[in-house]
């Protein structure tokens, strides 16, 4: 009996080398050789795709969304010029600059208001590309926009049954509004320099003086004055003059 323990226990010795595993080894080089072996291939690491070595500028534009508010809004007239700017490889200054003027006359409301616009903010390339030669963008960006207005009414017209309709005015004065706009849209180069720019804008006002004596219809750049939040577009077409652009070795 004791024969076969002695036996049993000299085999077990002698197999424990051969099943076990080298522990001398790091352990992420065990679990590297041990995929190898169920899978038969190294697994490969996913490679990151570098930012890619689009053209840099200065580009100038207008919007030209401003020349068509007329068409759903006949009481408005409104322009506006805009800048984008390199500030690295990824990100733009983005700026505008822009003006509106309304004007209505109805039965029992007159009103007319003029002012000036400006927003400045940084923009921020998320499309990276393979293609070489392609000077796309999709930004996202934070801007922040002021607007100065003067406004008023010529006359108002309040409806009363029995005392008989009075009237009233409100002398033109000046007030300011503040926001901050989210933004999102595509840069796309349609031609040599020439980009076309199509950007969505979520307004979120600030504050906004001197407004309990008349409520603006139309703050400039912002969009409804009795809004806190307001939703734009803007879509500018524009010449990128260059610099800063590295010279490829052919």
């Amino acid at each position: 009996m004791l024969r076969c323990i002695f036996i049993s226990l000299c085999l077990v010795a002698f197999n424990i080398p051969v099943y076990s595993q080298d522990y001398s080894q790091p352990r992420s080089q065990r679990e590297q050789e041990n995929r190898q072996d169920e899978e038969g291939t190294p697994l490969k690491k996913k490679e990151k795709i570098p930012y890619p070595d689009k053209k840099r500028g200065t580009e100038l534009g207008i919007d030209v969304s401003r020349f068509l508010v007329p068409i759903f809004d006949d009481n408005r007239i409104a322009v506006a010029a805009t800048i984008r700017t390199n500030l690295g490889k990824r990100t733009f200054f983005a700026g505008s600059l822009g003006s509106e003027q309304v004007s209505f006359d109805d039965k029992s409301y007159t009103y007319k208001s003029t002012g000036l616009y400006a927003t400045a903010g940084v923009d921020y390339d998320i499309f990276i590309v393979e293609e070489e030669g392609n000077n796309d963008n999709i930004l996202v960006g934070l801007h922040y926009g002021y607007a100065l207005q003067e406004h008023g009414s010529a006359s108002i017209t309040i409806d009363e049954g029995y005392w008989g309709n009075y009237l009233t005015s409100i002398s033109p004065y000046t007030l300011s509004t503040h926001w901050v706009e989210l933004v999102g849209g595509l840069r796309s180069e349609v031609l040599n320099n020439f980009y076309m720019n199509w950007m969505i804008h979520i307004k979120v006002k600030i504050s906004s003086g001197n407004t309990e004596l008349l409520e603006p219809y139309k703050v400039p750049g912002f969009g409804t004055g009795s809004n806190n939040f307001n939703l734009g577009f803007s879509y500018v077409l524009g010449y990128q003059i260059p610099w800063g652009n590295k010279k490829k070795n052919k």
